[in-house]
């Protein structure tokens, strides 16, 4: 049994349409690098998501409250906080 001296060389494949100007292969129409647009809509989602938490979150903390200390302390303690801003 013969051990080859060197490896088989590495057959490239040919240029496509569809691949891109880097030579990325494309996957429907786009680059497999992440694109700004993707990078975009995850910034936007994110910020969403955070938005949406900390609504829950401020009503965790107020419902809390509000069963610790009572409605009337609660909104007792608003009107002084008002009345000390004006």
């Amino acid at each position: 049994m013969s051990v080859p001296s060197r490896p088989p060389p590495v057959r490239r494949r040919a240029r496509r349409p569809s691949d891109g100007p880097s030579g990325l292969r494309r996957a429907g129409g786009y680059d497999e690098r992440m694109s700004i647009t993707l990078l975009l809509s995850v910034i936007a989602l994110v910020a969403v998501l955070g938005v949406v938490a900390a609504i829950f979150v401020g009503g965790a903390v107020y419902v809390r409250r509000v069963r610790r200390d009572g409605t009337d302390s609660v909104l007792a303690g608003a009107r002084k906080r008002r009345e000390l801003r004006d």
